[in-house]
């Protein structure tokens, strides 16, 4: 008999009564058996085989996964942040009175630590100070001035190794805080409200709008807000972010005023260059918008920012980034 397409097996045959012929029922269940138990051995091989191929093929993805993540986690800094710029600001320290000063303190802001478009790397000065950092991402830099002499004054020099990117990177931000109503964004203001409804919530039709119908006139000592720049159609760059962030917000679009530096030829910071901007979320990054010059998505690697305004952190004036001894006089060089 011919079997599992192999050789002629040749089983014993029992005579019936009849001198008939049929095969041994018990060496057939001992053939099957044994037939079986190879079959089976072969089968168990085989799938041990596969697993272990699969098992060699999860392996190697993860592998590979991993040292993807972490080749993107160790090269980021670099790969992102492609522009080295160093920046360098000071600032001339008076004491303004007749005594003899054993201390006095001055507190300074510093480029933001990081953002869509900028890291600073390092920061140093001529005199010791202290880092204050706060949960918007703020540096202050702290000085404690030590036996001021009267009407004495020195010169504080600060310089700041930063990286700037070409285009904003992926960063994240709480968006909720975002989106809210805050001091001088008064997003759920029936004026704002209506005016983002017509606009579409399009963040260029926004910055179009407030660039064509707010006039700027120039550097407002008093912080007077969204509202009032879109009523009374008037402002400095302070009114045209809160403007916009206001709008913005309205339309559902998260978004923060930002104070800090446009720096166009030269690395150091000069006070009339302060300027207030603002960021909105777009993907996972956060991009700049500059509505007092019409400027949406550009101008990276020439803002540099000092300061987040948002629910957590508000100056009481935007256009101070300083505060100090009130025996003191201080002017940014």
């Amino acid at each position: 008999m011919l079997l599992n397409g192999r050789d002629w097996v040749e089983f014993p045959v029992v005579p019936d009564k009849d001198n008939s012929r049929r095969l041994g029922s018990e060496s057939i269940a001992k053939f099957c058996s044994k037939e079986l138990m190879i079959s089976l051995v072969n089968h168990r091989t085989r799938i041990e085989h596969f697993s272990g191929y699969v098992f060699f093929i999860a392996f190697l993805v993860a592998v590979l996964a991993v040292s993807g993540w972490v080749y993107i986690h160790w090269h980021k800094r670099e790969a992102v942040y492609e522009i080295e710029k160093t920046i360098r600001y000071s600032f001339l320290v008076k004491n303004k009175t007749a005594e003899y000063l054993e201390s006095a303190s001055l507190k300074v802001f510093a480029p933001v630590r990081q953002n869509s478009y900028q890291l600073m790397e390092e920061i140093t000065a001529n005199k010791p100070f202290e880092i204050q950092l706060d949960q918007s991402g703020n540096q202050s830099l702290i000085f404690k001035l030590k036996g001021v002499p009267p009407y004495g004054s020195e010169v504080i020099s600060i310089t700041a190794e930063m990286k700037l990117s070409r285009a904003p990177q992926p960063f994240s931000l709480n968006e909720k805080s975002l989106l809210i109503a805050e001091p001088n964004i008064e997003v759920d203001a029936l004026e704002i409200r209506d005016l983002a409804e017509k606009l579409d919530g399009n963040v260029r039709k926004i910055a179009a709008w407030i660039f064509n119908n707010v006039k700027d006139v120039g550097y407002i000592a008093e912080d007077r807000g969204a509202r009032y720049a879109l009523t009374r159609l008037r402002g400095d760059c302070t009114e045209f972010a809160s403007a916009f962030v206001a709008l913005a917000r309205a339309s559902g679009v998260p978004s923060r005023m930002v104070g800090g530096f446009i720096l166009e030829n030269s690395s150091k910071l000069q006070a009339e260059s302060y300027h207030n901007w603002a960021e909105y979320k777009f993907g996972d990054a956060w991009k700049i918008l500059d509505a007092q010059s019409n400027i949406v998505d550009s101008g990276y690697g020439q803002y540099i920012s000092f300061y987040n305004f948002d629910g957590f952190s508000r100056l009481e004036n935007s256009q101070r980034f300083l505060s100090y001894d009130q025996r003191l006089f201080v002017q940014m060089l």
